[in-house]
């Protein structure tokens, strides 16, 4: 009797441990929605969908005709190696690294002329620059611009400022430079063909003109500095090592002079773009078609919910 009454004391509990543990309740058909009922209910709206899907391409493609194109200009160049009088300079580093300091003479590699110019083109003094002598705010805010009058639309205090220009600028510039080769990409977008290809062959002729004309600066000052100490001193050593960076630096400032692409060697310039970047159809085509597919399909539901229903109960 114990041994029975414990057995089904033990079975009791295995029981309601079953039944704890896998508790089966049942499901109702009607409650289900199956995939067949809803591709059937697509296809009893297919004309919905069909026409939803149709006229939102139609209409994606319309509006590409109503924004206003921008097209991308880009030019391709290589960051200037080390000139012959930079490599003067360096050699003698290592040997008069103390006299070289304090003339100031410059020893550093391209490795930091290049982080300069790359630097120099996206600063904001570099920019406000090149915007001022181009006279780009017009374009830049041609809706704020009155070409008959020459005046701004607006009053004077509420046009646009400089900050604005940089900052507007700024967007539309791009830069790029590939790690493995060095080369670096330069692009312009806007709405003139014209301009942008302009304006982004503008924006490298001018960075190397200023890297020019401040390499050749900083020479005739290393220069006018170097002769000074040079009659200071009376030691022959010294005086060796005064005329050696003099040398170097009169060989910095000859090649600055000469070289225009003083920064940046340009090796695909930037052409006038005779398609349009923005906006693509084909994407716009391709966004519309899939928006309308998926309001059609919803449409489609919405207006057979008990075809759904009925389906899903059969």
């Amino acid at each position: 009797m114990t041994t029975g009454e414990g057995g089904g004391k033990r079975e009791g509990r295995a029981g309601i441990a079953r039944d704890y543990a896998f508790r089966v309740y049942a499901v109702d058909d009607a409650d289900e929605v199956r995939l067949k009922d809803l591709w059937l209910t697509v296809w009893r709206g297919k004309w919905i969908v069909g026409a939803a899907a149709i006229g939102a391409a139609i209409l994606a493609v319309a509006v590409t005709l109503v924004i206003t194109p921008e097209y991308r200009a880009s030019i391709l160049v290589a960051p200037v190696t080390e000139t012959a009088g930079a490599s003067s300079l360096a050699s003698l580093a290592s040997q008069f690294a103390g006299v070289a300091a304090l003339a100031g003479v410059d020893l550093t590699g391209s490795g930091s002329r290049t982080a300069e110019a790359v630097a120099t083109l996206e600063s904001r003094a570099f920019t406000e620059n090149f915007i001022r002598e181009r006279n780009l705010m017009p374009a830049l805010f041609a809706d704020d611009w009155d070409a008959a009058t020459g005046r701004w639309r607006v009053e004077a205090e509420d046009g646009p400022t400089m900050w604005n220009a940089f900052q507007r600028f700024a967007s539309i510039r791009e830069l790029e430079q590939d790690v493995q080769t060095g080369l670096i990409t330069v692009t312009v977008n806007w709405t003139d063909p014209m301009l942008a290809a302009d304006w982004a062959n503008g924006l490298i002729g001018d960075v190397n003109q200023m890297m020019r004309n401040r390499a050749i600066r900083e020479s005739q000052q290393n220069l006018d500095f170097l002769e000074t100490e040079l009659q200071k001193s009376s030691q022959v050593p010294l005086q060796s090592t005064i005329y050696s960076l003099i040398e170097a630096q009169m060989q910095n400032s000859m090649l600055a002079n000469v070289n225009q692409q003083y920064a940046f060697r340009v090796i695909d310039p930037a052409v006038v773009p005779e398609k349009r970047y923005w906006p693509n159809r084909l994407v716009f085509a391709v966004l519309g078609l899939f928006t309308g597919l998926v309001i059609g399909t919803f449409w489609a539901f919405l207006r057979a919910p008990r075809s759904v229903a009925g389906g899903a109960a059969d």
